[in-house]
């Protein structure tokens, strides 16, 4: 066999960061939990989108391409709970693969950079799901409404976001270990 086969060119790729199974099935409920709860608790019309919480934050310690395996499932949820025609889908993918992409230039352990990172990405993913609806013939007739209604959220995503990461500085620890052998 020639060395100039795909099957001597490899692609591996270590598997660093949080594990995928109990991350969908947090995000799941996350969703079921924006859907129910949340909106109880709305702040001039907004409500925290807990869904790019939980994508943001992993895909900015697993990577892009793990990133967007969350995303397209969590997008799909939002989907089905809002009855929206895949614009949340092809947004929280799009999201997860750019905050995956950002990840190895930031540093992710911090509570502010990714509670920040957690705005911005709501503004994104809402740029992005207007624009998939406007394809799909929803009239702008509104997008100011929307431009309004998407800084609050952003604003509150990075709160709760923030909350989240101290309290979660302060609870857990983290039980990764170096292991030197010498």
């Amino acid at each position: 066999m020639s060395s100039f086969s795909r099957r001597s060119y490899r692609s591996v790729e270590i598997a660093v960061g949080p594990a995928y199974w109990p991350a969908l099935g947090w995000t799941a409920l996350l969703a079921l939990a924006q859907t129910v709860v949340i909106p109880l608790l709305a702040f001039r019309g907004a409500v925290p989108s807990l869904i790019t919480i939980a994508v943001v934050l992993y895909a900015s310690r697993a990577g892009a391409r793990r990133g967007a395996l969350l995303g397209l499932p969590a997008g799909i949820l939002e989907d089905v709970f809002a009855g929206t025609g895949g614009g949340w889908t092809v947004a929280t993918t799009l999201v997860a693969l750019g905050v995956g992409a950002l990840s190895r230039r930031m540093f992710a352990d911090g509570a502010f950079a990714p509670a920040v990172l957690c705005g911005l990405a709501v503004l994104v993913r809402d740029a992005i799901f207007w624009s998939v609806m406007r394809a799909e013939g929803f009239p702008h007739g509104y997008a100011l409404a929307h431009l309004h209604l998407a800084l609050w959220r952003a604003l509150l995503t990075a709160v709760v976001a923030f909350v989240f990461l101290v309290v979660r500085g302060r609870l857990v620890a983290d039980k990764t270990t170096v292991e030197r052998y010498a």
